[in-house]
């Protein structure tokens, strides 16, 4: 049976990515009845952000080229470490048990939330990181779905496309660990023109963007 592993990370309980992520994952489990549903709230529930222990983990598993996951399970040696790989070791084996990655991720200024990225540092260990020669990994062949929310417009051939440091990260750091072979963006855009006044004029294209990601959510959930 498959499984829909869910993260938000907007701290906005009724904002526009978690409406849109809320959109497929209904969807999906209506499609997959019999499926298993995981949700993570990264803003309700915050991932530490690394620290010392968990660095020096990590720095121990790259130096002796640790592919092994069960080795990698085990990879925490003093008790500082290992009470920094108990917050760590859940966190990936979520992520391994996923067929369908869902992430709810607005643009914070141009970028990600900290919430979010503090999850994805946590995750990205060296037994994960995809093979140069082969682009392939142990998390290669999932599916992966940004829920997305900008205040403007960012894409190709708009004024700010270069400030766009949202979908071109998150391209690169999935794609470090095999997740961008089979990876979705739904963008809503200028949703700030419901209350900044300078982008009033866009509340027509807001509207019209937001359904277009929304019936997008809808239907890849189905998928």
């Amino acid at each position: 049976m498959p499984t829909l592993l869910h993260l938000d990370s907007s701290p906005r309980r009724d904002s526009v990515s978690r409406r849109l992520s809320a959109e497929f994952a209904d969807a999906w489990r209506k499609a997959h009845p019999d499926g298993t549903y995981v949700h993570r709230d990264l803003a309700a529930e915050p991932v530490p952000h690394v620290d010392h222990a968990q660095i020096e983990v990590m720095h121990r598993l790259e130096t002796e080229g640790t592919r092994d996951l069960a080795a990698a399970r085990d990879a925490a040696k003093s008790a500082e470490e290992k009470e920094s790989w108990t917050i760590t070791w859940p966190l990936v084996e979520e992520l391994l048990a996923a067929d369908v990655i869902l992430l709810g991720v607005p643009m914070y200024n141009f970028s990600v939330p900290s919430t979010f990225k503090a999850w994805f540092d946590r995750v990205l260990i060296a037994p994960l990181i995809a093979d140069p020669a082969t682009g392939e990994g142990p998390l290669s062949g999932k599916r992966v779905v940004v829920a997305s929310a900008r205040g403007g417009a960012y894409g190709p051939g708009t004024p700010r496309e270069d400030c766009d440091h949202q979908e071109p990260y998150l391209k690169a750091a999935l794609g470090m660990v095999g997740l961008a072979a089979d990876l979705t963006f739904l963008h809503a855009e200028f949703t700030k023109s419901e209350h900044v006044p300078r982008l009033a004029g866009f509340k027509d294209t807001a509207a019209a963007s937001y359904r277009t990601a929304l019936d997008g959510a809808r239907a890849h959930g189905e998928a």
